[in-house]
């Protein structure tokens, strides 16, 4: 069946909503998209000192490290149109809900009781229709900057670029190794509206590979953006990614985003 065409995944209804920069649909659907997800050790101080005030506790950890996620993505097909995006996103809790017995098991659970979402941090997108949406429909927050995707077979290279000094804010890039086949993870996101607290859930399709032997990196370019300066804070430049999945044939549907 044609990627654009799957109406099994795709069947639910949607609604007309108005934002700022136009109208979309909710549930919003993202039929063809090339997606990478690096997870990174970070800082584990740093981290926490990221979330303070958000009424969020870190959920992932990597050996005694706390984990960053950070996604590389190609929109083809959407509802919000075709654009690129980068996203570093703290996998994380409500304080004071009950904690999983495991925090990577609950990853693979239904999304109806998911406990551990992704906090994004930074999101730069390089369409004004997105960052609209992002910002009014999720509360995600995105921001408009160059942001370009080099995908091959065997290797990528993914960079973003300070808007307003044009200096590097980060690069990942290298050889993605052997691959083999691996499910994609449904995810929930944690994020703000009007200084409340929502949870969104996302459905996700798409046969995605587990890069073995990979020899990405990423980098921090020279710019003082706050997404560089994050990168820098949480330790990551320099490091190499201890997992990275990737797909060119991802999909997913955005629902509402509802109040925690």
């Amino acid at each position: 069946m044609a990627l654009n065409s799957n109406q099994q995944f795709f069947n639910e209804p949607q609604r007309d909503v108005s934002i700022s920069a136009g109208v979309t649909k909710l549930p919003c659907f993202f039929k063809k998209v090339h997606y990478t997800v690096c997870l990174f050790a970070a800082s584990n101080e740093a981290l926490m000192n990221r979330l303070l005030g958000t009424g969020l506790v870190p959920a992932l950890k990597w050996g005694r490290s706390y984990v960053v996620a950070i996604g590389l993505v190609q929109y083809e097909e959407s509802d919000l149109g075709s654009y690129n995006e980068v996203i570093v996103a703290i996998p994380s809790l409500p304080e004071g809900m009950k904690k999983p017995f495991s925090s990577w098991l609950d990853l693979i659970g239904s999304l109806e009781n998911r406990k551990v979402g992704q906090h994004i941090i930074q999101i730069p997108v390089t369409s004004e229709f997105s960052r609209a949406a992002g910002n009014e429909l999720w509360g995600y927050p995105k921001i408009v900057a160059p942001v370009e995707h080099d995908f091959k077979s065997a290797s990528l290279h993914s960079k973003v670029v300070d808007p307003l000094s044009n200096e590097l804010i980060m690069e990942v890039k290298g050889e993605l190794g052997f691959g083999i086949p691996s499910i994609p993870l449904s995810l929930i996101t944690y994020s703000f509206m009007n200084e409340r607290l929502v949870r969104t859930k996302v459905k996700v399709s798409g046969m995605m590979k587990l890069r073995l032997n990979h020899g990405l990196r990423l980098r921090v370019g020279n710019s003082k953006h706050p997404m560089a300066n994050d990168l820098r804070m949480l330790g990551l430049d320099g490091k190499k990614p201890f997992l990275v999945m990737d797909t060119d044939k991802f999909q997913s549907v955005f629902h509402e985003a509802l109040p925690v």
